[in-house]
């Protein structure tokens, strides 16, 4: 732990169990061989007869040694856990988890703690009954690979080539010490005793294969498995306002066209999110299951209401502000619209394939997190913001993760198969490969007010390196900056908590969007990035699955401007929590501190549009097209197929075999959604004329120059392979 993180009183208890922790062994030795001798001096003495005692066998004295050492290990484990008890209290660290543990505010999260202390104490009591019923060394022994399935589980994707031998040698003893038991040698050993010892074998060898079975489930069915999860109390027992339907709420029919979005909006164009959270919610409060048929017609309709495009002056439009500021840049033309390379142009028309043009305003940076190599998931997420995104003005950037492995980023760009399509795009500037790994500490905004209100301030003291420490874990150096430290505090996180960090780290560090690898971009995102010409800059996310309340957030598409006093807040909140980003936490943190309303709740319907049919009974009208679970957009022949098109008026045609025919095509695809969050899935592959098919092959046409996107431009950039199908 670093200087800046301590006090006095820190420092004097750090240093006061280093030196117990050091001294223990010794007396731990020391205890043993006092006890022993006195054990064997006492089987010395002579007995009422007169007659010593004849001196142990080895055998004996090895048991007794054993004994001894096993009864000093037991006391001694119990004086540190009174100790340590003690030290938690006199630490005050209690009162810390009091006012930061915002996790036990989030119901789900509350009842998965308690399970988890259920079962582990489960776990304790059957160690224990083998321990009594066998021997502390098979108990042990039992222990570790039951820990490394834990580890397995929980950190599968983090787990380098070195783990994964561990893993397999417990594994593997585990196996031999459940099929070939070793017999118990002890000659007391009564068939009570056997008999309780197997007892809880069997549970232990249940309770791990079972396990395995639900984790290897899990693994292979992606979030298929929380269709089934139930409806949240808060939404039964809901009776909300009714609201007057959109009136172009029912889809209209149209002929297959790919550009049915129209022209791209203005490169000024803001939209009005007020307007949309107002519209786009059932009752006054924000709760209960939201219409989100109405809010996609809303979304795809209402188009000139929410869009505006603000005057022409240097301090409200984005493409007039200063030129030398980071990240702007202007475009040729001079009336701020799409530059040359948007045109409409014809089939075949000449193009320029190594430059993306220039933009009249900010340049804005998208942002995705990845581990490993690339897989067809991440060629649809990249093909789908190049079909959809304003180039000029934005920047894809995929952070690889390389604290495990270094030269992640050399190998997707040099030796991924899948990415290789794509190294004419990274040489172009449209993809930029960043290399992550997890900061020490981070500038924070030098507007940040929250410091001085934290209840955990420390005496100002100054480090070795001449920086003032004004708060836990906040340091200030010789020119006022303030930096916050992450990593050397913390244990080492999982991979879900690495993702969970990542987005708020890099947001604040950068600005811009942060999207999941598994959402799917259908609309330019740009007019919801740009920044207020009232307000400044606006932060936003998406909505929970389950939302219940207002601090419901889902972070897989969220966007935070750059080095401000809200992205400096989230991270110091999360950073007090032990590293806890998860977005429900966030959110209860946000609301219970009366900042919800500076992080936007946009409605399911603008990025997970399917979400919210998973929890209707078949009430209402359903969205087009109708799906109840994830897996549908990969199926040729869907589980719903006789209300699929239940909203669509008009005649359903038969899909053909390009699948670009009939009524399945991109616009008919959640119409007026921004993007499709796929809900992982990761082991899913498009089948033939599914939803997923289609929208490949669009985005194949595209590429290949004989199809437009969706907003009828057509591709001016190098070439791109197709989707490789043989692999499906």
């Amino acid at each position: 732990m670093p200087l800046s993180n301590l006090n006095v009183v820190a420092s004097l208890q750090g240093t006061s169990l280093s030196i117990a922790d050091a001294l223990f062994p010794i007396v731990l030795v020391n205890a043993y061989d006092g006890r022993y001798q006195r054990r064997t001096s006492q089987d010395n003495l002579p007995d009422e007869d007169g007659k010593r005692f004849s001196s142990p066998s080895l055998l004996l004295r090895m048991q007794q040694g054993s004994s001894n050492f096993w009864s000093i290990l037991r006391h001694v484990s119990f004086l540190s856990t009174a100790l340590l008890l003690a030290h938690v209290f006199a630490s005050g660290e209690l009162r810390s988890i009091r006012k930061d543990s915002y996790v036990l505010d989030v119901g789900i999260l509350r009842w998965l703690i308690a399970t988890g202390g259920i079962l582990n104490g489960t776990v304790l009591i059957l160690m224990a009954l083998l321990a009594m019923a066998a021997s502390p060394v098979t108990t042990t022994f039992l222990a570790a690979p039951m820990n490394a399935f834990q580890l397995a589980i929980f950190m599968y994707t983090g787990f380098n080539q070195y783990r994964w031998i561990g893993l397999s040698v417990c594994w593997a003893l585990s196996l031999a010490f459940i099929f070939f038991p070793a017999r118990e040698s002890t000659s007391n050993s009564t068939a009570a005793t056997r008999a309780s010892y197997s007892f809880a074998r069997n549970v232990i060898m249940t309770v791990v294969l079972c396990g395995a079975l639900y984790g290897m489930n899990g693994l292979g069915r992606g979030s298929s498995a929380s269709f089934n999860i139930e409806v949240p109390t808060c939404l039964h027992n809901f009776s909300g306002e009714t609201q007057t339907p959109w009136p172009k709420a029912l889809n209209y029919t149209s002929a297959l066209h790919d550009d049915y979005l129209g022209a791209r909006p203005h490169v000024d164009t803001i939209a009005n999110m007020t307007f949309l959270m107002d519209q786009c919610r059932e009752t006054k409060d924000g709760g209960g299951v939201d219409d989100v048929v109405n809010c996609l017609s809303i979304l795809e309709h209402a188009g000139n209401e929410y869009f505006s495009v603000p005057d022409k002056t240097p301090s409200v439009r984005a493409s007039e502000l200063n030129a030398g500021v980071k990240h702007y840049v202007h475009a040729i033309a001079e009336d701020g619209s799409m530059v040359k390379h948007h045109a409409n142009l014809t089939a075949g028309q000449s193009k320029p394939k190594s430059f993306f043009g220039t933009c009249a305003g900010p340049v804005i940076p998208f942002h995705v997190y990845w581990t490993g190599s690339a897989t067809w998931r991440v060629e649809l997420f990249i093909k789908a913001y190049l079909y959809t995104q304003n180039l000029p003005c934005s920047r894809l950037w995929l952070w690889l993760d390389s604290d495990l492995d270094a030269n992640a980023v050399e190998k997707m760009l040099c030796e991924d198969s899948i990415f290789q399509r794509f190294r004419p795009l990274v040489a172009r500037g449209d993809v930029v490969l960043k290399r992550w790994t997890f900061p020490d500490r981070v500038p924070l905004a030098r507007e940040n007010t929250e410091i001085t209100s934290t209840p955990d301030l420390l005496p100002t003291m100054v480090t070795e390196d001449g920086e003032t420490v004004i708060a836990n874990g906040i340091v200030q150096d010789a020119h006022g900056q303030q930096w916050l430290n992450l990593k050397s505090p913390h244990a080492s996180l999982a991979p879900v908590q690495v993702s969970d960090a990542v987005r708020f780290i890099v947001l604040h560090l950068h600005g811009g969007v942060y999207c999941d690898m598994d959402v799917l971009l259908l609309r330019d995102m740009r007019p919801l990035l740009l920044p207020d010409p009232i307000s400044g800059p606006r932060a936003f996310a998406e909505q929970w699955v389950e939302r219940c309340g207002p601090y419901d957030y889902n972070t897989a598409v969220i966007s935070l401007p750059a080095n401000s006093s809200l992205s400096s807040y989230l991270l110091r909140g999360g950073v007090r929590m032990g590293m806890n980003f998860h977005p429900r936490v966030i959110g209860r943190m946000l609301w219970n501190d009366g900042k919800g309303d500076e992080v936007k709740m946009l409605h399911n319907a603008v990025f997970d549009p399917l979400v919210t049919n998973l929890r209707r009974e078949g009430t209402g009208t359903c969205t087009v097209p109708c799906h109840k679970n994830f897996q549908s957009a990969f199926l040729g022949e869907v589980e719903e197929k006789v209300n699929e098109w239940s909203n669509y008026h008009g005649e359903v045609e038969v899909v053909g075999e390009e699948g670009a025919l009939g009524n399945r095509s991109l616009g008919n695809f959640f119409r007026g959604a921004w993007a499709y969050h796929i809900h992982n899935q990761w082991w899913k592959f498009p089948e033939p004329t599914s939803w997923m098919d289609v929208i490949t092959r669009a985005q194949d046409g595209y590429f290949d120059g004989f199809r437009t996107n969706a907003y009828g431009e057509w591709w001016e950039g190098p070439v791109l392979e197709r989707y490789d199908r043989k692999r499906w």
